[in-house]
C-alpha cells in the first residue's frame, strides 16, 4: 500500500475495498495511542500492544481508516488473520464500526475479546452487531449473563445488551494460536472463524461503518441514565504486556 494516507483511501473507496499485508506502517491508517500502549511493524506482522496498565487509567492501541464525517464502508466484507498474546483484563477486538460510543447510536460489527477482573456480565470472546453479543468462548458463566439473556428476552433496554444464545459457538477455541476472522455484512452479518460459521445476525439498515482494530486495558458499561447516554470505561491494571498481533486485514 504505497502512497500518502489521501490518496490511498481514494484508492481504496474507488476500488471498493483494500488489503494490507503489513510490511511496513502504512498512512492508509490512523494509528492512535493512548496511555501505555503501542505499534510493532515487524515480518509483515503487526503488533498493538497495551501494558503493563495502571488500573485507573485508559490504555489503547488502534487502527482505524475513518471518522465521524469519513465512515467509507457499508455492506462489505472483513477479513483478518489475528492472534492474541498474554491475555489480559481489558477489551481487544476487530471488524467495522460507526465510531461512536452514544449507547443508542453505536453499532460495532466486530470480534471482540472482553474480561474483566471485578463482576462483569461478559466475561469471553464474542461477536457483536449493536447490542447484540453472541459468545464464541466463555471464560465464565456468572449468573448475571443467564439472567441478561432472559431480560434480553423481555427487553433490550433491560438487560443493556442483547444475548442471542448463551451456547459458546467454539468453547475450545484457542484464541493465542492464528486464525482467520472474516465479516461478511449484508442483509444480515456472518461470522466466520476458519471458514466456518460461528453466529448469523441481523444489523440495522444505513449504517457505515470504518475498519477497526484495537487492544485496550478497559471493559465497557452502559451509562443509559449518565447525562451523555454512554458507554463507559470500566479501566483494568494489567502487570504484563499485552498483544494483538495481525497478519493482515482486507475488506472486500
Amino acid at each position: 500500500m504505497s502512497g500518502g494516507k489521501e490518496e490511498l483511501r481514494k484508492r481504496a473507496r474507488e476500488e471498493g475495498g483494500f488489503r494490507d499485508d503489513f510490511e511496513e506502517r502504512s498512512p492508509y491508517w490512523d494509528w492512535r495511542v493512548d496511555g501505555y500502549a503501542g505499534f510493532e511493524v515487524e515480518d509483515s506482522v503487526v503488533r498493538l500492544y497495551t501494558g503493563p496498565t495502571e488500573a485507573l487509567y485508559y490504555s489503547n492501541a488502534e487502527i482505524s481508516d475513518g471518522s465521524f464525517g469519513d465512515l467509507p464502508w457499508s455492506r462489505k466484507t472483513f477479513e483478518a488473520k489475528v492472534r492474541l498474546r498474554n491475555l489480559h483484563y481489558g477489551s481487544a477486538g476487530w471488524g467495522f464500526w460507526n465510531y461512536t460510543m452514544v449507547i443508542d447510536d453505536c453499532v460495532p460489527i466486530w470480534f471482540i475479546y472482553l474480561r474483566a477482573r471485578g463482576p462483569y456480565v461478559l466475561n469471553g470472546f464474542f461477536v457483536q452487531v449493536g447490542a447484540a453479543l453472541q459468545p464464541i468462548v466463555l471464560f465464565e458463566k456468572p449468573a448475571s449473563l443467564r439472567l441478561a439473556y432472559l431480560l434480553s428476552k423481555i427487553s433490550e433496554k433491560l438487560a443493556g445488551v442483547k444475548i442471542p444464545s448463551l451456547k459458546p459457538s467454539m468453547p475450545d477455541l484457542n484464541l493465542e494460536e492464528w486464525h482467520v476472522y472474516r465479516i461478511e455484512w449484508r442483509d444480515r452479518v456472518r461470522f466466520y472463524v476458519d471458514d466456518r460459521l460461528v453466529a448469523d445476525l441481523p444489523v440495522r439498515d444505513g449504517v457505515r461503518a470504518r475498519a477497526d482494530a484495537w487492544i485496550d486495558n478497559a471493559v465497557f458499561v452502559p451509562e443509559r441514565r449518565g447525562p451523555g447516554r454512554v458507554y463507559r470505561h470500566s479501566t483494568q491494571e494489567n502487570r504484563r504486556r499485552a498483544y494483538l498481533e495481525i497478519d493482515y486485514i482486507a475488506v472486500y
